[in-house]
C-alpha cells in the first residue's frame, strides 16, 4: 500500500519519487536495502579524477531496458540532459543547482548579477556529460561535491532509453510524452531498467508491476507487485491486520502502542523485533531513526512574519513528540536532522551540537540566536504569540484568518494542526484545517496556492545542504516558501545575510568544512528568524510485516528494491 498518490512515471518530474519507483527504475548507483554508502547499480565500476571533478562510470554488461534495448552511455547522456533542461523537470536543482552541479553554461544575457540567475538560464546541450564509448559514461562537476555518488543514487537520476520523448533540444522523441509515461494511445510504453516492469498505472490510485525476467540481477522471486494508494492510515492498518496487505510502512500514531514493541536485535541504528496487537496478533517489526524532518511550510507571499512567529510560539515540539508521536520521534528545532547536523568541536557529536544549539545557543552565529531557539524550547509561549501579533496591529477586532493544509489520512499531522488551531485562537489567528492527498499538496506547493501546509522530507544524502539549499533566498520564486520573492513578507537585510553566508562560506571556491558548517548554522538561525519553515519532529521510521514475508528491514536511506523478497505459502 502506498500512502501518497502516484504522481508520474517520469523520474525528473516526481517529487517524493512516486510509489515503487525503485522497483521499476535504476540509476548508476543505489543503496542496497537502504544502506549507505551507495554501491553500483547500472554502474559496474567507477573512478574519480584527482581533482574530484570528473566521474567516469563503466556500465554493467547485460543491463537492458524493459523494451529489450541494451542500456548504453548515450541513454545516460539523454537522461541527465532531460533532468537539467526539460520543461517537465521539477528537480533541476539536483543537477545544476548550487550543491551537486554538473558543469554547464548559462545564457550570457542573464548571468549577472549572480543572485538573479535561475535554473532556467541553463543553455540546452551544454551539460558536461559524455558517452566516452557505448559502455562508458562520464560527467564533470563545476566544483567537488562530497555526496555526488549519493545524489546520483536517487530516483530522479534513473535512466530512460535515449530519445524516448522529445522534450529537450536535439531529440525528436520516439513517443509523445503522455504516450510514454501515461495511458495515451494504449500506453504507457514506459521502459525502465529495474527488476519489475510497469504493466499499468492509474494516477493517484494504483500501479501494477510484474517481474522482469531479463533484469541484470536475475529474475525477481516475486511474480508481481501491486501498489494501491490508500489515503487513510486506519484503512491501511485494517487491511494489513486482515492480511490483505503483506507489509505496512508505518502505523497511524493514534493506533501505535510503544509498549507492544519487543526489540530482539539491533544492528547499527536498525532495530528488529515483533509488535503484538492488543488482541494478541503478533507481526514482525523494524525501526530506524530517519534522515527526515516534519515541518510546516509557510507561503510568505500570503502569511506575514508576525503570524509565522506566532505559530512558532504556539508550537511545543516536546509535547508533539511525547503525545502525538508517543516518544517515537526526536523533537525538531532545526531543518537538518540530528545525525547529519554540522559539528564544530572534536568530541562533540552532531546530535549533541543539535541539542545544545537549540537549548542554549551553543556555537550560534547570530545575536538573536545566542540563547537558542527563540520561540521557547520545549514550551508553548502564547503570551509572546499574542505580543508579536499585537505589535503587528492584530487583535480581537482585527484577527488573521488562515487555512492549514494537511496530508489526508496522516493522523499525526492532523493532530499537530488541531493542537495549533486551539492555541492560535487566543493569539488572534483563526485557522481552518483542510486535507489533501500528498501529490496534490506538492502540486499546489509548486503553484503556490496554499498558505501553510505540513510536509515531511527525507534526505537524498546525509549532508545539511540537502535541505538548507532551499532556505537562503536564491531564486525564491522556485521555492515553496517564496521567501524573498517580490511581494513576499520578508526582511531583505536578513535575506542578504543568508545569501552572503551561503555564497561566501558554503559555495565559495576556497570554502572549507569549517566555513561550510558555519554557513549551515547561519542558515538554520536565519530560518528561525524568518520562519519560512517551522520544524517539529524527526520521526523514527517503522515497518510491520507478516511472517510469510521474507523481507529485510531497510537502512537509513530507506530505498529498497523488492527483487530479493520472497513470500511463503500461507
Amino acid at each position: 500500500m502506498a500512502t501518497g498518490s502516484i504522481q508520474t512515471l517520469d523520474p525528473i518530474s516526481a517529487k517524493g519519487s512516486g510509489a515503487g519507483y525503485n522497483q521499476y527504475n535504476k540509476p548508476l548507483m543505489h543503496f542496497p536495502n537502504g544502506m549507505y554508502p551507495p554501491e553500483g547499480a547500472l554502474a559496474e565500476d567507477y573512478s574519480m579524477s584527482d581533482d574530484g571533478l570528473t566521474y567516469t562510470f563503466q556500465l554493467r554488461d547485460g543491463a537492458v531496458f524493459h523494451n529489450g534495448d541494451s542500456v548504453t552511455a548515450e541513454d545516460f547522456v539523454y537522461s541527465y540532459r532531460r533532468l537539467a533542461g526539460s520543461e517537465n523537470s521539477r528537480n533541476k536543482d539536483d543537477i545544476i543547482g548550487q550543491t551537486m552541479t554538473i558543469d554547464h553554461e548559462k545564457e550570457a544575457s542573464r548571468a549577472e548579477p549572480e543572485d538573479e540567475t535561475t535554473l532556467a538560464d541553463y543553455v540546452p546541450g551544454s551539460l558536461a556529460v559524455e558517452a566516452v564509448d557505448e559502455t562508458t559514461f562520464e560527467f564533470t562537476l563545476r566544483s567537488p561535491f562530497q555526496y555526488t555518488l549519493f545524489q546520483i543514487a536517487g530516483g530522479t537520476f534513473a535512466v530512460l532509453p535515449e530519445n524516448a520523448v522529445g522534450d529537450i533540444e536535439g531529440y525528436e522523441g520516439e513517443y509523445e510524452y503522455n504516450e510514454f509515461f501515461s495511458t495515451a494511445n494504449g500506453g504507457p510504453t514506459f521502459a525502465g531498467a529495474g527488476p519489475f516492469q510497469v504493466d499499468s498505472w492509474t494516477k493517484g490510485n494504483q500501479i501494477q508491476l510484474t517481474a522482469f525476467d531479463d533484469f541484470y540481477g536475475g529474475s525477481p522471486d516475486l511474480d508481481a507487485i501491486t501498489y494501491t494508494v490508500v489515503g487513510s492510515g486506519n484503512t491501511r492498518l485494517s487491511r494489513f491486520r486482515n492480511e490483505n496487505a503483506d507489509i505496512l510502512e508505518g502505523m497511524p500514531t493514534a493506533s501505535f502502542n510503544p509498549s507492544n514493541v519487543s526489540i530482539e536485535s539491533t544492528e547499527g541504528n536498525r532495530s528488529v523485533g515483533t509488535y503484538e496487537f492488543d488482541d494478541g496478533m503478533t507481526v514482525n517489526y523494524g525501526e530506524i531513526p530517519s534522515l527526515s524532518t516534519e515541518y510546516l511550510v509557510f507561503n510568505t507571499l500570503e502569511v506575514p512574519i508576525a503570524v509565522r512567529k506566532a505559530f512558532a510560539y504556539a508550537m511545543n515540539q516536546e509535547d508533539i513528540v511525547n503525545n502525538v508521536y508517543k516518544g517515537n520521534a526526536f523533537a525538531g528545532y532545526h531543518i537538518t536532522p540530528p545525525a547529519p547536523y554540522p559539528t564544530f568541536e572534536d568530541g562533540v557529536s552532531s546530535t549533541e551540537t543539535y541539542n545544545r544549539h537549540a537549548e542554549s545557543g551553543y556555537q550560534s552565529n547570530l545575536e538573536a540566536a545566542s540563547d537558542g531557539y527563540p520561540y521557547g524550547y520545549g514550551e508553548t509561549d502564547l503570551e509572546s504569540a499574542r505580543r508579536v501579533m499585537e505589535e503587528a496591529d492584530y487583535g480581537e477586532n482585527n484577527r488573521f484568518s488562515i487555512t492549514g493544509t494537511t496530508i489526508s489520512g496522516n493522523s499525526a499531522y492532523q493532530s499537530v494542526f488541531s493542537r495549533l488551531q486551539s492555541k492560535l485562537n487566543s493569539a488572534y489567528i483563526d485557522m481552518e484545517i483542510e486535507e489533501a492527498e500528498f501529490g496534490t499538496i506538492i502540486s499546489r506547493a509548486i503553484s503556490g496556492d496554499m498558505e501553510v501546509f505540513g510536509l515531511g522530507d527525507g534526505m537524498e544524502y546525509p549532508g545539511p545542504q540537502n535541505f538548507l539549499r532551499f532556505l537562503h533566498g536564491l531564486n525564491p520564486s522556485n521555492q515553496f516558501t517564496r521567501w524573498g520573492a517580490e511581494g513576499s513578507y520578508h526582511d531583505d537585510a536578513l535575506r542578504q545575510q543568508a545569501r552572503e553566508a551561503w555564497d561566501s562560506n558554503y559555495a565559495a571556491d576556497d570554502a572549507t568544512e569549517e566555513s561550510q558548517n558555519e554557513a549551515f548554522q547561519t542558515v538554520e538561525e536565519i530560518n528561525w528568524l524568518s520562519m519560512q519553515e517551522l520544524p517539529f519532529a524527526h520521526v523514527t521510521s517503522q515497518r510491520f510485516w507478516h511472517d510469510h514475508v521474507d523481507v529485510e528491514m531497510y537502512g537509513v536511506m530507506e530505498n529498497q528494491a523488492f527483487d530479493g523478497v520472497q513470500l511463503a505459502d500461507q
